[in-house]
């Protein structure tokens, strides 16, 4: 099941934390993430993507929790669902 929360992250921090750090872009939603789904046990970096045209960031962690391992976003767009399409795009045109 997919679950949109708003979260109240600066875009030059989420920008800079994205590219840079973005197991620290996590740790700024722990809280968030725990009180969902449970104590997380671990967090990889699955992959990233930034359209600059746009300005639409994606980062996709994949969080081992109590329930199992999910995917999980951060999106920053002024259109999610566009950038999601853009972000599966890319992904699949790296991954192939």
């Amino acid at each position: 099941m997919d679950s949109f929360k708003p979260i109240d992250i600066n875009v030059d921090a989420l920008l800079e934390l994205a590219e840079n750090k973005p197991l620290e872009l996590f740790e700024l939603i722990r809280g968030i993430v725990e009180s969902e789904l449970g104590q997380v046990y671990d967090v990889r970096v699955y992959g990233r993507y930034f359209d600059p045209k746009d300005f639409d960031i994606v980062v996709e962690f994949l969080v081992r929790c109590s329930l199992g391992e999910v995917s999980l976003k951060i999106i920053h767009s002024k259109n999610p669902v566009k950038a999601l399409e853009k972000y599966y795009t890319y992904e699949k045109q790296m991954r192939s």
